[in-house]
């Protein structure tokens, strides 16, 4: 299946504010939860800590 995240990103890897918001398409197997997922994948791609990514909405 194949969602869109909106995402904020709240601080970056050096723990000072941030404010960046964007989306991006995520390709999903079965069983995989949307929000976990993304949130692992944006944290890499950005170095940010998992917990400086806000979910806003998830579109089908």
């Amino acid at each position: 299946m194949n969602v869109k995240v909106h995402f904020r990103i709240t601080q970056d890897r050096a723990g000072l504010p941030l404010d960046f918001a964007a989306a991006r398409r995520f390709v999903l197997g079965e069983n995989q939860s949307v929000e976990d997922l993304a949130r692992t994948q944006l944290a890499a791609d950005y170095q940010v800590p998992a917990a400086a990514i806000e979910i806003c909405r998830v579109e089908q």
